[in-house]
């Protein structure tokens, strides 16, 4: 009788606690991706993060941080400018280094080789050539939660 118990209490409890994966994916699907404006998630705990504020006619900033298993990252701002499947994300800082990187459908995705400059904006041994990004919010507020390596928010409102 005390295992029936069990059961049924397991049984309870995954019921609250489980989301149904069609309602997961619907939500995966509400964010918008009709301006760059949001948050981007790589892979990895803690995820790299690109954060992009969008304030139209053209004047659009970011913020990135790149992590690699390993711990070491690569981090970076500067002005985000689309142009149909292409993001191109320009430094602001010490080195130039300008990122031609492929935006579809809310997916981000950066070449595999980087200009030899960009590597000023890495640690010792971390890249950010290849990295990809998934947008998780499309929202202020959303790309307003992206932190930087240090824990302060990576894009300014």
């Amino acid at each position: 009788m005390t295992r029936m118990v069990a059961i049924v209490l397991l049984m309870l409890s995954g019921c609250d606690s489980a989301e149904d994966p069609a309602e997961i994916e619907s939500a995966k699907e509400a964010v918008q991706t009709a301006t760059l404006t949001g948050l981007y998630e790589g892979k990895g705990a803690p995820p790299s993060q690109l954060c992009i504020l969008d304030r139209g006619m053209g004047n659009a900033r970011f913020g990135l941080v790149v992590r690699d298993e390993q711990g070491r990252s690569c981090s970076g701002a500067g002005a985000a400018v689309r142009e149909g499947g292409l993001l191109r994300l320009s430094m602001t800082g010490d080195e130039a280094c300008e990122i031609e990187a492929a935006i579809v459908d809310g997916r981000v995705a950066f070449p595999a080789v980087l200009p030899p400059d960009c590597a000023y904006y890495c640690g010792p041994g971390a890249v950010m050539a290849g990295a990809g990004f998934n947008k998780v919010g499309g929202a202020a507020e959303d790309a307003m939660r992206a932190r930087d390596l240090v824990g302060d928010p990576l894009c300014e409102g």
